[in-house]
């Protein structure tokens, strides 16, 4: 194989990567949403059971973990956009594969959380009287990237 064939069929894997890791970003930022909306409800409710405490603390923690990979994506992704070879719009395949890897553990976080939310019989969330509490964000809204 020629080293011109070796570069097309590397960035070409690159871009696979990326593609990839893009989409399982997009994934992990829809997670994000439902895990917002439901620590929004969840907040004022938590102080009935302990249990229920635990379990919104680790959603909370795992929120900021998201929080943190997408961010460190975005900022990638802008930092590549203003790159000077704007035809080669490659991240670093270590950086991407670190982010793969990350995105894998937090969704192995997510897992065996719900999974204790039925190990332990944390069921149902006992309704609040009146819930106008918001949960603070550790950061901003979610920006959206350009492709």
């Amino acid at each position: 194989m020629e080293n011109g064939e070796k570069l097309t069929d590397l960035l070409s894997q690159e871009a696979f990567l990326l593609s990839r890791v893009e989409e399982q970003v997009k994934l992990l930022s829809n997670e994000l949403e439902w895990m917002r909306l439901f620590l929004k409800d969840a907040d004022a409710k938590r102080r009935y059971d302990p249990r229920i405490k635990l379990w919104v603390s680790q959603i909370r923690d795992v929120t900021y973990d998201a929080e943190d990979v997408i961010d460190r994506f975005m900022f990638e992704m802008n930092h590549q956009q203003q790159g000077s070879l704007k035809c080669l719009k490659f991240l670093k395949l270590r950086f991407v594969h670190k982010l793969e890897s990350r995105i894998r553990e937090i969704n192995i976080k997510i897992e065996k959380i719900m999974a204790n939310k039925s190990r332990y019989g944390v069921e149902t969330l006992p309704a609040a009287s009146s819930s106008n509490e918001v949960v603070p964000h550790k950061r901003g809204g979610l920006r959206l990237w350009k492709k």
